[in-house]
C-alpha cells in the first residue's frame, strides 16, 4: 500500500524517498536501509571517518545518532556544537562516506546517558519534564532551534543526507 501516510519526499535533484506499508522506496525502487547507531559526541572527531567507513564496510547504509542535550547545553543558555560535539561536521562526514543519517534529537535521549541526556540544570527545574507543560516545552523548543541552526541545509529535501528525525525516546 502506498500513500497511506504522508511521509517521504524529494531532494533538490528530484531523487525521492517514499514509504509503503512494507518498505521504503528510493526513486520508486524498494529500499531497505540498514541502520547503525553511532553516538558521535562520545568519539573523538578525528576517529569519526574511520568508524563510519567500518560501518559502511559492514553493510550499514543509514547512521542514527543522538544529540544528548546534556553535552550541548551543560550550562543553561550556553550551547556548544564545536569539536567532538559538532553535529554539522558529523553529518557532513557521514555524507562524505556515503551514509544517510537520522538524527535523534530527544529532548529525552536515554542512550545510557546520565539523566536520559537531560542537563543537570534542567533536572532542577520546578516543573515536570517530558510533559506538555509550557515551561518544559519552551526549553525543549530552544534546544530544537539550536540543533536546526546547526543542521540547516543538510536535510534530504535540500540535497543533504538527513533522511529522518526522531523526537523523544522510550516515552511510555
Amino acid at each position: 500500500m502506498k500513500n497511506h501516510i504522508k511521509v517521504g519526499g524529494a531532494d533538490n535533484k528530484g531523487n525521492r524517498i517514499d514509504v509503503t506499508n512494507v518498505y521504503f522506496e528510493k526513486n520508486k525502487k524498494p529500499w531497505i536501509g540498514v541502520m547503525g547507531e553511532f553516538h558521535f559526541a562520545r568519539c573523538k572527531r578525528e576517529n569519526w571517518n574511520d568508524v563510519l567507513c567500518k560501518m559502511k564496510a559492514g553493510g550499514v547504509t543509514v547512521v542514527a545518532t543522538y544529540l544528548f542535550w546534556i553535552y550541548h547545553e551543560e550550562i543553561e543558555g550556553q550551547f556548544d556544537f564545536t569539536g567532538d560535539l559538532d553535529i554539522r561536521a558529523f553529518i557532513l562526514e557521514c555524507q562524505k562516506v556515503g551514509l544517510e543519517t537520522v538524527i535523534r534529537i530527544g529532548p529525552w535521549a536515554h542512550g545510557e546517558c546520565r539523566n536520559g541526556g537531560f542537563p543537570d540544570w534542567l533536572m532542577e527545574k520546578p516543573y515536570a519534564l517530558r510533559d506538555n507543560n509550557p515551561e518544559y516545552m519552551a526549553k525543549a523548543r530552544i534546544f530544537y532551534e539550536k540543533i536546526f541552526e546547526q543542521v540547516k541545509g543538510l536535510f534530504y529535501k535540500d540535497g543533504g543526507n538527513i533522511i529522518g528525525i526522531q523526537f523523544e525516546n522510550e516515552l511510555v
